[in-house]
């Protein structure tokens, strides 16, 4: 990765812790090198980033068992079944960390976290054939892991009645320009989100910068057309999610951002495309529909 987009170490690493397509060829956002070449590489770098930053006592537990409070888990564990039930592939790991706005996370490039997560499935007893990143995450599971995230919302918010979409794309769903790569990973509708009640589009976002300059992003450049062509905004809706709200964020070379976005629709399949547009020449569209 590396740069790339994409499954916490946040709510499973907490602490640390069209597709439309392109006119042009695909960046990867890799440097050379970046990417370990084998699982074992792979796991030797993993390894400390997941002992120094998910796997303390001030964040999952040493042995990453989670912090219990009296009716559950403080802090969700990153190793055994409820991890894995609440992940459903490696993405969705990582999609968990990478919205967290820590330091230490912050810090870290994209691919350093597909390390930490390879190193966490490692533990979980999954085995890799080949490293993890960016482009195989999303097909990367095991255990109790179920794969699937279509349709759902994972890790699951305790405050959203989720219902059954219309048709919808395969994901995950992609595009990009030269600068920047926008990536959905989950699409869930809800009749219910705490106490709003209507129709719901539920958006996991991950966005990654792809060229050398960092880059400023924002909710209020992001809009989802409707059949008529009707433009909605994301709406301020407090949804419970271990994911956090997008909101305006600076991203770095190597780094990006992930974040979850609510629409209200006035129909379950009254919407289209997602639209990325700031103005100044990053105007991306990701068809939502078949």
């Amino acid at each position: 990765m590396t740069r790339h987009l994409a499954s916490v170490l946040a709510a499973a690493l907490g602490c640390i812790l069209v597709t439309i397509s392109c006119t042009h060829t695909r960046k990867t956002a890799s440097y050379a090198g970046d990417i370990p070449t084998t699982v074992e590489s792979q796991l030797a770098s993993g390894a400390p980033i997941y002992a120094q930053t998910c796997a303390t006592s001030a964040c999952h537990g040493t042995q990453g068992e989670g912090i219990r409070s009296a009716s559950g888990f403080k802090v969700w564990p990153l190793v055994g079944d409820e991890f894995q039930s609440r992940h459903p592939n490696a993405q969705v790991v990582f999609d968990v960390i990478r919205s967290g706005g820590e330091r230490n996370l912050l810090a870290l490039t994209d691919q350093q976290i597909y390390d930490a997560i390879a190193y966490e499935l490692n533990q979980n007893q999954i085995t890799l054939d080949s490293p993890l990143t960016a482009d195989n995450a999303h097909a990367t599971f095991g255990g109790k892991m179920s794969g699937q995230a279509q349709g759902g919302l994972f890790p699951p918010a305790d405050n959203a009645i989720l219902i059954e979409p219309p048709p919808m794309r395969e994901l995950p769903i992609a595009a990009q320009n030269e600068r920047l790569r926008i990536q959905v990973d989950q699409i869930a509708h809800a009749s219910a989100i705490g106490k709003d009640n209507g129709t719901f589009l539920i958006l996991v976002l991950a966005f990654s910068d792809l060229d050398d300059q960092a880059l400023t992003l924002s909710p209020d450049h992001l809009k989802l057309s409707t059949l008529s062509g009707e433009l909605l905004q994301p709406q301020a809706i407090n949804i419970h999610s271990a994911i956090e709200k997008f909101h305006e964020r600076i991203i770095n070379p190597q780094r990006g951002t992930v974040g979850l976005v609510v629409f209200t629709l006035s129909t379950r399949a009254d919407f289209n495309q997602l639209i990325y547009d700031d103005g100044v020449g990053d105007r991306i569209a990701l068809a939502l529909k078949p």
